[in-house]
């Protein structure tokens, strides 16, 4: 292990520095947020709101100047808060504070003092040292740990007694950290695929058990490995790629339909499913999802916005069409593509003439 005597000299250089820039107020909050989903619990603000505490640092967000970032090396997050000082200069062995390159400009390295050449052998001997796992607060824990107790050894008289425990289980996965732990425990894992299955079950616990699997590997590619491990062998042979498809053919509630296609986009993250998708027939379930009838229109608008932008992350960059990658641009950047489009697109990936009618071989 480093001893600290070799850490704190070169950190506490480094905020010595961040906290000479720190005299830089910040600017006001907007109320901008970036959403990338349907669900309000996952937009965030377009300027990065710091507070005392660390907060994740999404990359479309603009950081206000003058603040204490930094990247957590057992997560892998960016993090930042506001630039406080430290009563007991404390080193936190979980993180490495970054500054950005323009920043140093004009900046000039102290002389070097008696015993500073002890770090240079820092990063080398920081590479040997196992990484701290990140701490997290104690009543998150708590909450994890009893919801997901409740969920795999369900006893409850009414099946919407289930509710609280996948309502806090949502909650916490969108977190990096909840989302892989939820993914490690197969036996919850695998009861969510239960509880998401056709199944006499309340609509309202198999699509909130479908939106708590989608929550939890989305954009979480280490969740979604060890997910899927635990499926595709002698006990599992099938698995939520399956369990999907067959609600896109039969299911008709538009919520379920919803949260069905943002489990299918966040299994889609990786390339064997998309693939096995597409080999299944998944182009003509999205074609029928897109035209699903009965339904209001809003929730119709809903359900076919889920299906464009599917088509725009998952099978727009794989597909040979006649159209420029600047188009593809500009349909990425502004608004979503017109009914007519999507319709077009996923009849010519199935293999369809524009009147809709298979093109024969």
């Amino acid at each position: 292990m480093v001893p600290r005597s070799t850490l704190i000299p070169c950190l506490l250089t480094l905020s010595t520095f961040l906290s000479a820039r720190a005299a830089t107020p910040s600017p006001k909050a907007e109320s901008n947020l970036i959403c990338h989903t349907n669900h309000a619990s996952e937009c965030y603000p377009q300027i990065f709101q710091p507070t005392e505490k660390f907060q994740t640092v999404h990359d479309d967000q603009n950081l206000p100047p003058g603040l204490h970032v930094r990247m957590n090396l057992a997560t892998g997050v960016k993090e930042a808060r506001l630039n406080i000082p430290d009563p007991d200069d404390h080193v936190d062995a979980s993180s490495l504070t970054i500054i950005d390159e323009s920043d140093l400009d004009g900046y000039q390295e102290p002389p070097e003092e008696a015993g500073s050449s002890a770090i240079n052998f820092q990063h080398e001997e920081a590479r040997q040292q196992p990484f701290l796992p990140p701490q997290h607060d104690i009543a998150e824990g708590t909450l994890f740990t009893s919801s997901a107790s409740d969920l795999k050894n369900h006893a409850f008289t009414n099946d919407k007694d289930l509710l609280p425990a996948l309502e806090n289980l949502e909650d916490l996965s969108h977190s990096y950290h909840w989302g892989l732990s939820l993914a490690k425990d197969s036996q919850l894992l695998h009861k969510l695929f239960q509880l998401l299955l056709p199944s006499n079950l309340p609509l309202e616990v198999r699509s909130l058990a479908t939106l708590v699997f989608g929550t939890a590997i989305h954009n979480n590619q280490a969740a979604l490995t060890v997910a899927l491990s635990h499926f595709y062998n002698d006990e599992w042979p099938e698995g939520p790629l399956e369990a999907v498809m067959m609600a896109l053919l039969h299911e008709q509630s538009p919520v379920l339909l919803n949260r069905m296609m943002f489990l299918l986009s966040s299994l889609c993250q990786d390339p064997t499913q998309l693939q096995a998708f597409l080999d299944a027939g998944g182009v003509e379930l999205l074609i029928k999802a897109f035209n699903a009838e009965p339904m209001a229109v809003d929730d119709r608008e809903k359900l076919r916005k889920k299906v464009t932008h599917f088509v725009l992350d998952h099978l727009m960059p794989t597909a040979e069409t006649d159209s420029p990658a600047s188009e593809y641009d500009s349909l990425k950047e502004g608004s979503d593509p017109d009914a007519e489009w999507t319709m077009i697109h996923l009849q010519q990936l199935a293999g369809r003439n524009p009147s809709g009618q298979k093109d024969q071989q």
